[in-house]
């Protein structure tokens, strides 16, 4: 899946999961969980699943959500922490996204040196983590 389709997927989860009415928030929001899914090195969803895996209660489980669930506050202006957990958990549960979610990291990964070329990338933060 190429950059632009990848990322319309996720912001569609996010839309779907969190309700929020800005399509544009959500593409940011989309493009910054990817950037620290790359960070991170999830660059796949198997990688990213293995977090899952450690149980719910595992420190590197609870970090893992907290950032997903902060980039849906940052994004979605939703306070209620607990609304933005259960949507970052929905959202990692679910294949589809993790999967578009993933190969953005992939993608923004592969081309560190090049990155000015992914015409795609539309939020100036994530630009600038890269350039």
């Amino acid at each position: 899946m190429d950059l632009f389709q990848s990322t319309n997927v996720a912001a569609y989860y996010l839309w779907e999961y969190t309700e929020h009415q800005n399509a544009l928030d959500l593409w940011y929001c989309a493009e910054d969980m990817a950037a620290f899914l790359e960070r991170g090195g999830y660059l796949s969803p198997q990688t990213a699943r293995a977090v899952l895996a450690s149980g719910k209660q595992s420190p590197e489980y609870i970090e893992f959500m907290r950032c997903v669930a902060f980039y849906i506050y940052i994004y979605t202006n939703n306070p209620d922490d607990f609304i933005n957990w259960l949507a970052a958990e929905r959202l990692i549960g679910n294949s589809e996204f993790l999967s578009s979610i993933c190969d953005m990291a992939t993608i923004y990964n592969e081309n560190k040196g090049e990155f000015s070329k992914l015409t795609a990338v539309r939020s100036a933060k994530v630009k600038s983590s890269y350039m």
